[in-house]
């Protein structure tokens, strides 16, 4: 028998069980909510208050992109989590979020 030699009645349930296999993964992505980050809202809306405080005379240095970016950055850095996915994803809330403030920029 060569190597390279194929059963037949193995390769039909090999490749159901690899579907099955592919669904199983997807199902659990798409239950996977787990965050490797959490966002504390009052020190977030202080921190950024402070920000605006601190350039009150030169707001158009006030950017909530660039401190959306600092933010994330640095809990990461912080807590020693190396994941790019996630400084992105926390990037998003935070930015999102400091967009929904009524905080005076200008």
């Amino acid at each position: 028998m060569s190597a390279r030699e194929e059963f037949s009645f193995l390769k039909d349930p090999w490749k159901q069980i690899q579907k099955i296999n592919n669904r199983v993964g997807q199902l659990i992505d798409d239950f996977n909510t787990n965050k490797l980050y959490a966002i504390n809202y009052s020190n977030l809306k202080r921190r950024f208050t402070e920000e605006i405080e601190n350039y009150k005379n030169n707001p158009e240095l006030i950017d909530i992109e660039e401190f959306s970016m600092n933010y994330s950055f640095g809990y990461h850095c912080y807590n020693n989590i190396d994941d790019v996915y996630s400084k992105e994803a926390m990037y998003i809330e935070v930015k999102s979020y400091l967009r929904t403030l009524e905080v005076r920029v200008a």
